[in-house]
């Protein structure tokens, strides 16, 4: 297991939050995401290796960017 730290923009509220969380926990890989709203900073929980365009995909798809 790793973490791995990404700033996603665009969240305004809880329920953003959610959505980015959500998002990132359908990919393969990602065992877990913790989004803080405030700071936009999401921690990731990682089983495998998971590339930053996977991730980018998820979070955009969302309606987010990765910053």
């Amino acid at each position: 297991m790793s973490e791995k730290e990404i700033k996603v923009v665009g969240m305004h509220c809880p329920s953003c939050v959610n959505a980015v969380e959500l998002c990132l926990k359908d990919v393969d890989g990602i065992d877990d995401a913790k989004a803080d709203l405030e700071s936009g900073i999401t921690t990731l929980t990682l089983s495998s290796d998971v590339s930053d365009s996977d991730i980018n995909e998820a979070v955009e798809e969302a309606g987010f960017k990765v910053e």
